[in-house]
């Protein structure tokens, strides 16, 4: 399940439909996504997360600010995304910048998630490297066994960010590779057009 919030415009309205559609054929990970970021060097690196919302704004995910991609993010904002359901033989790229999301959006978010989720995002220092998995738990469990409930809130270095597209192409499959491929552009003006491309 993913929240919706005011989806009133293309090419948001067919991404929301593109969705409810691999929702309702019960397609595993329908709302993941996958998302590019550069570094430094400009090598780009690309992983995989789950949507949480969608709205005229953007694509909200959630993650670790301190991990790899929340630095390459801090370093280069402008990233891509890529769905692709191939029961539905359709994928839909999105390229734009990307922000952190409220803090009052994150907390809502973080405090919606399980108990050992929550603990886990605080122990975690997400693309470090650690000796065990069996001490990673270990720790949760010390964390919980020292802290109460209600003592549990979202620590800084993590939250949610939303994907502001720029451009967001729509990938249906056709027979004789004659795939259907519409791009939308977000032009100066903040007006969206859209044209065919070969595929």
């Amino acid at each position: 399940m993913i929240e919706k919030g005011k989806v009133s415009q293309e090419p948001f309205v067919e991404i929301l439909k593109i969705l409810e559609e691999a929702e309702s054929a019960n397609l595993v990970d329908w709302n993941a996504m996958n998302i590019a970021s550069v570094d430094q060097k400009n090598q780009p690196s690309s992983r995989i997360v789950l949507l949480k919302k969608i709205s005229d704004e953007g694509l909200v995910f959630y993650t670790n600010y301190n991990s790899r991609k929340g630095k390459e993010i801090e370093l280069n904002p402008k990233v891509a995304v890529n769905f692709w359901w191939r029961e539905l033989k359709k994928q839909v790229r999105v390229e734009g910048i990307i922000e952190k999301a409220s803090e009052e959006d994150s907390d809502n978010y973080f405090n919606s998630r399980p108990l050992k989720s929550r603990v886990s995002a605080i122990i975690s220092n997400q693309s470090s490297t650690i000796s065990s998995y069996k001490d990673l738990t270990n720790q949760i469990d010390i964390y919980l066994d020292q802290n109460d409930e209600s003592s549990i809130k979202r620590p800084d270095h993590c939250g949610l960010f939303i994907v502001i597209p720029n451009a967001v192409e729509f990938w249906q499959e056709r027979d004789n590779r004659t795939h259907e491929r519409l791009k939308y552009i977000l032009e100066d003006n903040q007006k969206w057009s859209s044209h065919l491309l070969s595929p």
